[in-house]
């Protein structure tokens, strides 16, 4: 049997040329997306906690903002990829909504603890374990405080964290983080919204928008009478949306 050493040195050129083709895009990717490494300070803990809980925060806020108060919407509708919370519903004809979040703040507040609380806990996980190497450590249980306030969101963790090394103790226990963002003015502005439609049956957005210029209220009224409810603050570009199924007619009307 005679073999083709010619096609087999081809082949070869082939392989380790797409190999390096390979290997190039991904070299690019990496540079232009580079993968995010936490880096733990071992003199900052509450530095690395702080960014963590920023992060998960975040990530909590985007939610909620797009999806009408929920993390995970339950009574909503689907509008444009989203699953939007009805914050007022009533499907019979001709009457006003129910209020279905009346403590809206108070809601948020508990959804962003639920979402932020693992994800925290995790990263209080990473801290012990790249610390025990050279420290001993000692810690508390973790409970973590949500308040909306004009303007900002603050999360406050009690947790006492503390490290021992030859004799040297530090003790952290003021885990903070404050973010600049709108969610308790988009919160009070929703309820207004919701409680005109609950009394006329609708809303004045364009009245509210010429006396509160620093935001854009829109409405959009879907094929199936849903409502949705569109807030932007003009000054972060931040946005809210949410629902709501109020005073419906029967087709025809």
């Amino acid at each position: 049997m005679k073999i083709d050493h010619n096609n087999k040195g081809q082949v070869t050129i082939f392989i380790v040329l797409a190999l390096i083709v390979v290997v190039g895009f991904a070299i690019v990717f990496l540079l232009i997306n580079p993968p995010e490494v936490r880096v733990v300070d071992q003199n900052n803990p509450q530095g690395y906690i702080e960014s963590c809980t920023r992060e998960a925060t975040e990530e909590a806020i985007d939610l909620l903002s797009k999806r009408g108060g929920d993390i995970n919407p339950r009574g909503s509708v689907s509008y444009e990829g989203e699953s939007i919370t009805y914050l007022c519903y009533n499907e019979r004809f001709y009457e006003s909504c129910v209020n279905q979040r009346p403590l809206l703040v108070e809601h948020i507040e508990e959804e962003i603890t639920n979402h932020i609380t693992p994800i925290v806990a995790d990263c209080f996980f990473n801290l012990r374990k790249d610390l025990e190497t050279r420290y001993e450590i000692e810690e508390s249980e973790m409970i973590i405080t949500t308040r909306l306030n004009s303007g900002q969101i603050s999360v406050k963790i009690d947790k006492n964290f503390k490290t021992v090394r030859r004799g040297e103790v530090r003790d952290y226990n003021n885990f903070r983080m404050n973010l600049v963002h709108p969610m308790y003015q988009f919160a009070k502005i929703s309820t207004d919204i919701v409680n005109q439609e609950i009394t006329f049956c609708n809303f004045d957005e364009l009245g509210h928008n010429i006396l509160h210029q620093q935001y854009n209220i829109e409405k959009f009224i879907t094929g199936n009478s849903d409502i949705i409810y569109s807030i932007k603050d003009l000054e972060t570009e931040e946005d809210f949306v949410f629902a709501l199924r109020s005073c419906t007619l029967p087709a025809g009307f």
